[in-house]
Order: structure tokens, then sequence, then C-alpha cells
């Protein structure tokens, strides 16, 4: 048999059960990604490509901004990290401005109107015309033969229930380059099809490929990207940051009102326990989840006020744990040797009873994390959770993906299975700890 401090003997014992240690590598693995999510992330979690729509994961395109500018004296404006020198060469198409046209289905029967004054036109030649008016649906008419006012549509042309198109008609591209000297961080020569220019701005779903030093930039998107073409992967780490921050933080809030709520009723006893653990009994019979939903509605949405309103609604049953834990310790023998040598109550609770509940408090505290990320997610999903930086926790990418199953189905795949596994992964390793940090455990 083999000695050691209780905590050494708990590590011991946690190391070696399977379950726990791998729900433990789960938990530190979704939290460091999250952490490093700004080195980790292909681009910035808000910088959309409209032009892109939803992509599947693993789709990838020219490393490329909505709108990119090269200008002689200035940074250029460009692929996604910034480049301090060297050359950069672009391929890109120029055509003239598109018509747009709206295909409009009533009674069975086409109306094609052109967009710029509403004018109506019999026939529409389709070739090469693009949907633009959906997100999920972005691409090509599909059509062959020319569409003709007052007649039945082809099949296939609207999706059920769908009753208006807006198409976009380009002429012919015609392909140039753009190529500039970087030096020192800023553009220094500019040409543009080979003459000299001093600016250069450039679409992004124009550039057919970027060149730095020789070298192709590409974006690729693990996770695929949502409606306005931002990078699912960068959101879902993003979001988790504010998730497990939220989590983490109102744990420690009702951590900390708990264990001196809990410990102070055992160990004043009578009178002063009944009134204290009565009050929390009627706090359990409110309805507090609404109450933080008023808090929010009422005061703005912060970290802060949901810090502080979360904490708060946890603390109850922490409060009943610890202070059942006290109790069980208070006749032990250690406790009535430090009464009868005088050592004030407050120092016996704070040096020898809490102490002695360090691994209730942690084992619950671990359980508590998942109860309060669902929670947050929860008033996400229904519009009442936080931003930052422009980008929403789990439950606000959840709820923007339901919208899209059988469209683009990652959308909520990707922020929801992540969750899932990491509340499973708490869930399990706090049950664990429960298990392995309580003393009657046999070493």
């Amino acid at each position: 048999m083999t000695g050691g401090s209780p905590g050494i003997l708990a590590l011991r014992r946690l190391v070696g059960d399977r379950l726990a240690l791998a729900a433990f590598v789960v938990v530190t693995a979704i939290t460091a990604a999250c952490v490093a999510a700004p080195w980790m992330s292909p681009c910035p979690p808000d910088q959309g490509r409209v032009w892109l729509g939803a992509l599947p994961p693993g789709a990838s395109h020219p490393d490329v901004r909505e709108r990119n500018v090269l200008a002689v004296g200035m940074s250029p404006v460009l692929t996604v990290d910034r480049i301090e020198a060297g050359r950069i060469e672009v391929a890109v198409r120029r055509a003239a401005p598109p018509e747009d046209y709206l295909l409009q289905l009533r009674q069975g029967r086409l109306r094609i109107m052109r967009e710029a004054g509403a004018e109506q036109i019999p026939v529409l030649d389709p070739a090469g015309a693009e949907i633009v008016n959906h997100p999920l649906r972005r691409g090509p008419l599909g059509a062959s033969a020319a569409l003709r006012a007052g007649e039945p549509p082809p099949p296939g042309l609207f999706a059920p229930g769908e009753r208006v198109l807006q198409v976009r008609i380009a002429p012919p591209a015609v392909p140039g380059t753009v190529a500039a000297t970087v030096v020192g961080g800023l553009v220094t020569a500019l040409t543009v099809d080979g003459r000299p220019a001093t600016t250069a701005a450039m679409a992004g779903e124009n550039v057919d490929r970027v060149l730095v030093n020789g070298r192709e930039r590409i974006l690729v998107h693990p996770l695929g990207t949502d409606l306005q073409g931002r990078d699912m992967l960068a959101r879902v780490l993003h979001g988790g940051r504010i998730s497990l921050l939220v989590g983490i933080v109102a744990t420690l809030v009702s951590v900390v009102i708990g264990t001196l709520y809990g410990a102070a009723a055992a160990w004043l006893g009578g009178r002063a326990d009944r009134l204290m653990m009565g009050a929390v009994d009627v706090l359990y019979a409110l309805p507090f989840l609404l109450l933080v939903i008023l808090l929010l509605v009422l005061f703005g949405r912060s970290l802060l006020l949901l810090f502080a309103a979360l904490g708060a609604v946890q603390w109850l049953t922490q409060a009943r744990i610890v202070r059942a834990a006290v109790l069980s310790l208070t006749a032990r023998d250690f406790v009535t040797a430090a009464r009868a040598a005088g050592i004030p109550g407050s120092r016996i609770v704070v040096r020898h009873l809490l102490p002695n509940c360090t691994g209730v408090i942690i084992a619950y505290g671990a359980l508590t994390v998942p109860m309060v990320i669902m929670e947050e997610s929860f008033l996400a999903f229904i519009g009442l959770g936080v931003q930052a930086g422009g980008v929403d926790s789990w439950g606000g990418l959840i709820s923007a993906g339901a919208g899209t199953i059988g469209q683009a189905d990652w959308m909520l795949i990707a922020p929801a299975a992540t969750m899932v596994l990491l509340l499973t992964a708490l869930t399990v390793l706090g049950d664990r700890l429960r298990d392995v940090l309580d003393p009657r455990q046999s070493r």
C-alpha cells in the first residue's frame, strides 16, 4: 500500500480512471483550442465574404477579402495575414456592370422584370445567369432554354414555396493581372495589366488567384462558412471563449456564495440555521431563469450582469451541499478539540472545516460549469445572449444554424457537437471527481 497525502492519493485514483482521464483530455483540448482561437482560426470570426455564401466543410478559395485594395504608399488590404515584403500578383476578372433581373411566379406563370427601372421584358436568355437573392442557393440559374414571360417556368427553377428569384447576368469577364511590390509593409510599386498605376480595387468574387512571392495563397475553411461567408471554425472557437468564460466565472460566483452561506448556516446551527435554509427553500421556489431574463431585458445584455445573474441562480444547491458536509464534520473529534482549545469559530470553519470539504466543493463546482453553460446557451438561443468581438456564444451559433437544417447542416452541427462533447466530458469529469475526492474512498 502506497502512502501519501489525500490530494496525491486522489490524483492517483483519477489518473487510474480511464474514463475520467479521457474526459479530462477532451475538456483540456477544447478549452485550449478556444483560448488559442486567435492563433488557430483561419481568419477573423467577423470577417465576412458575402459572395461565398454558405460553403461546406473543407471548401477553399483565394485568400482575399470582400473588398481588396492595393495602393502605392499604403499597406496592402488583401490577404488575412499582413504582407510585410515581397511581390504580390493577383489574377482578376474584369467585366462591365452586371444586370439584375427579377423572376416572379404568379398563378403558375412567369413574370420577368429588369430590376433597374422595373421594366418588364418578354424573354430572358439564361446563359450565364446566377441566383443572388438567397445565400443557400447561390450559383447558376440552371435553365438552358430561353425564359418567356406568361409561360410556366421550367421544372426546378423555383424551390418549393419560392415565388421570387433575383438573377444576375454579367457580361463575359476579361482576365487581368494586378502586381505590387511591398517593402516594409507598404506598397512601393503597382501595375495593372503591365501598366503603372497608383491604386487598384478588386472585389473578392472577381479574384481567381493570389500569389505572394510566387506562392499561391489559398484560404481553407475546415468547418465551412456561414451565410455571410464567415469561417465557422473561427466562430465556434471564439464563441466557445464566451461560453467557457461565462461558465467558469458564474460557477466561481456560485461556489463562493454557496460555500460561505452553507458553512455559516451549519456552524451557527439552531434557529439561525433554520432561518437561513428556510430562505434557501423560498428562493428555490422562484423562477430564477425568468428573473435572469427580466434582468437582461431591463438592464441590457452585458457579460458582467450575466456572470452575476447566472452565479446567483446556482449558489442555492451549493449552499445545501456544503451545509450537509460541514454538519457531518462538526461532531468529529478534531472539531471538539478545537472548540475546547478556545479557537474562534470563524477560524475553525476556515482552517479546519472548509479544507475538509474541498473535495465536495470542487466536485460540485465541476458539475456546475456545464449547467451554467447550458443556461447561457438557452438565453443566447432565444436572443438574450451576449457578443464579444462580433461573435455569438455557442447558443447563438446554434440558434443561427437551426434555420439552415437540410441546406447548410454544418452551421448547426459544428457548434452543437462541440458544446455537447464539452458538456458531456465536464459532467463525467465532475462525477469522477466527486468519487475520487471522497475521503471515504479506499486507497
